[in-house]
């Protein structure tokens, strides 16, 4: 029976390896030993295989050397937005809502990661209080259900728009938050919740993550100055940053990520501040950089950082990960990018950024019915798509071709 089973996973294996082969797979893949190379076909195979050598050691058969590395993939996309258009076109006949749809085409991208991660930059409210788009956002909690469909596990929560509702609002999201499960940091109800860190342990290996914004929008002279301590976490108090960061390390982390709220609004490049944010972030001992609030995407780089002890790392900084999901205006906010990284831990070299890949995302409007519609679209499968109007056809390969472009990983 093992050795049918085991044939059997062979062949669709190479089923799964054909089709991918043939065109039939859309994850364009980045490694750190080819790194302008764009190789989806490769990380799914991979995949694949990773499914069968689990299978193999469950059945007790033979472990290799290289089966006692640890592995785990993150999944990070940028800002989690809400707008009353979303709202209204999540509205259902009974005033409920569902959010769900949005995000069919990307759920197999997220779901299949390790930890996947994102921004909420909303508030929860409850349905008595009304809910409201920029510049207070204040969204049903049903767009919480709908991300937990979509294979979300971790939300950051600071960034400009926490305090949009003030304490209760803020509470009142992390209230929700713990009902649908989701692990989250960035902001807190106590200063308890603020000192105990977030640390996910998965595969063997223990990944801390911080979250932290460059303000929140003037909305924290509204609030009680003993509540403002611990309510919300701002990176303009370095030494703060720096405590966190040494005391999540001291619980034996075996990876650090930040999701910092930075930069310009609608700007291609980083500025200075970003820059500078990345050299003390690495040095500290920070392993991955996401970055969030431009609303655009911006460049990745692997950061050659030389630390105190003398050794050499590589430290992953993605400057913005644009809008996964929002309703703006403004040109190329309707463009994100999921991004995957594949972490191994050595038992003799210890833990290293094995895989970086990308997933170009684009946040297609439609009308159907006389009514509007949200998608979350990964545009390579949808290149070809004969069925969009001549706008969002031409609209589709701009993102593309300006997304891939912007997105090069410099070794």
């Amino acid at each position: 029976m093992l050795y049918k089973n085991l044939i059997y996973k062979i062949s669709v294996v190479l089923i799964i390896a054909v089709l991918l082969l043939s065109g039939c797979s859309f994850l364009p893949e980045i490694t750190i030993d080819r790194p302008l190379q764009i190789d989806e076909d490769d990380y799914n195979r991979i995949i694949e295989a990773g499914d069968i050598q689990e299978e193999l050691t469950d059945d007790n058969e033979s472990i290799t050397e290289q089966e006692q590395e640890s592995r785990l993939t993150i999944t990070a996309v940028g800002d989690i937005m809400m707008h009353m258009p979303q709202v209204r076109a999540a509205m259902q006949p009974d005033g409920s809502y569902d959010f769900r749809s949005v995000f069919h085409e990307v759920k197999y991208y997220l779901e299949r990661a390790d930890i996947t991660i994102g921004n909420l930059e909303t508030t929860i409210g409850p349905p008595e209080k009304g809910y409201s788009g920029y510049p207070r956002f204040r969204s049903p909690e049903e767009i919480l259900e709908a991300l937990k469909y979509a294979g979300f596990d971790v939300l950051v929560t600071a960034n400009n728009h926490s305090l949009d509702a003030l304490e209760f609002g803020l509470e009142y999201t992390l209230d929700e938050l713990d009902k649908y499960g989701f692990m989250y940091t960035g902001t807190a109800r106590s200063i308890e919740e603020k000192n105990k860190h977030l640390i996910v342990e998965k595969n063997n290996i223990r990944v801390g993550i911080l979250s932290y914004t460059y303000g929140t929008n003037g909305m924290e002279a509204a609030v009680s100055q003993e509540k403002l301590k611990y309510m919300v976490n701002y990176y303009n108090d370095y030494n703060q940053v720096v405590n966190d960061i040494n005391s999540i390390k001291a619980e034996s982390v075996d990876l650090l990520i930040a999701y910092m709220h930075w930069g310009y609004e609608y700007h291609r490049v980083p500025n200075n501040e970003q820059k500078k944010l990345v050299e003390m972030l690495a040095n500290e001992g920070v392993d991955i950089i996401f970055g969030c609030h431009p609303h655009v995407v911006q460049p990745m780089e692997l950061k050659r950082v030389i630390m105190e002890d003398g050794t050499e790392k590589n430290v992953l900084v993605a400057y913005s990960l644009g809008n996964f999901l929002a309703s703006q205006k403004t040109p190329n906010t309707d463009a994100g990018v999921i991004v995957n990284v594949e972490i191994v831990k050595d038992p003799d070299k210890g833990i290293s950024i094995d895989r970086i890949s990308y997933v170009p995302t684009w946040i297609y409007k439609y009308e159907q019915n006389g009514k509007l519609g949200f998608r979350v679209l990964p545009i390579r499968k949808y290149l070809d798509y004969e069925e969009f109007d001549e706008e969002s056809t031409k609209r589709i390969k701009t993102v593309w071709e300006e997304t891939t472009d912007i997105l090069d990983i410099e070794p």
